[in-house]
């Protein structure tokens, strides 16, 4: 999987004029935008992306998200989280629709409040496609078309009028997968551990001391998932047979096996990059998981 794509690779991929607010910005400016699908490519590359998306598709195709490829040959809305790598592949000419795309300080906690665990925008182990008749696609096709009046006009609060707008089609498409059920509980499950191996492996290698460990602990990686702790024990425990911290600390423990021997950082700095504040701590996790101490390890064996 390639690196992330930033909004400005967006555009330019998609041979757009990169808006000012992006060139003119430190890095955490609110950004949105909405156009029509005329910028939609034939193939997409299979990436992350570091901002949110939701597209009226209409037009067949295939989207390849994390594992799975969704077959889309009718109207549907499809979100697009930065945790979920993705690619679009067209398979007709014809492709129409709207796209949005606005990065996280867009998104007002109004906005996301109560949406976490419901909306695919924000759980990435939910279903991303929610497929429209042909009524849901002209409500929200109308949706689509008052956002772009609005970004387009001089009202003082037309980012506020946008916002709301947004909410409307994101609860459309929660109500349309309710109303039809079209996820799975057993669909759900399937998909959180590879989520979790992805955002756990996501991590690594570690390449600096000065770059540690963010994310370690089952709470912590159950918060980015957007489920319960209780949750992802189970699911992992079930298609693992290990426990989720169990899986955390194999994996944290040969990262530290592959530092010890094969650079000069020293066991404090090792210990730091892995998430220890301090090196007794380093010590007795290492010791417990191996039988020996880092020390020991890297010099003698």
């Amino acid at each position: 999987m390639s690196s992330v794509e930033t909004l400005g690779e967006f555009y330019k991929r998609t041979n757009q004029i990169i808006p000012s607010d992006l060139l003119n910005s430190s890095g955490n400016s609110s950004h949105f935008n909405v156009q029509p699908r005329c910028y939609c490519n034939k193939v997409t590359p299979y990436n992350r992306r570091d901002h949110y998306k939701i597209c009226l598709t209409i037009g067949d195709g295939r989207l390849h998200f994390a594992n799975k490829v969704i077959e889309i040959d009718q109207p549907a809305l499809v979100f697009s989280n930065p945790s979920v790598p993705y690619s679009w592949e067209s398979t007709a000419d014809n492709q129409e629709g709207f796209l949005c795309l606005f990065n996280d300080s867009f998104i007002s906690a109004e906005l996301k409040k109560g949406l976490e665990l419901t909306c695919p925008l924000f759980n990435p182990v939910l279903d991303p496609v929610c497929f429209l008749n042909k009524e849901q696609a002209e409500l929200v096709s109308g949706y689509y078309q008052q956002m772009t009046d609005e970004l387009k006009s001089d009202y003082e609060y037309k980012f506020e009028v946008i916002r709301s707008l947004l909410k409307l089609i994101i609860h459309q498409g929660i109500k349309i997968q309710a109303d039809y059920n079209i996820i799975s509980q057993k669909d759900l499950s399937d998909r959180i551990t590879p989520m979790f191996m992805e955002l756990l492996e996501r991590q690594f290698p570690v390449d600096s001391p000065g770059n540690p460990l963010k994310i370690k602990t089952a709470s912590e990686f159950a918060s980015q998932l957007n489920i319960h702790v209780n949750h992802l024990n189970y699911v992992i425990k079930s298609h693992t047979g290990k426990t989720t911290t169990q899986m955390i600390s194999n994996r944290i423990v040969d990262e530290a096996k592959t530092l010890l021997k094969n650079t000069d950082w020293d066991v404090a700095e090792i210990g730091y990059c892995l998430g220890f504040d301090y090196p007794a701590h380093f010590n007795n996790y290492f010791k417990k998981h191996t039988g020996i101490t880092p020390s020991i390890f890297k010099y003698n064996s």
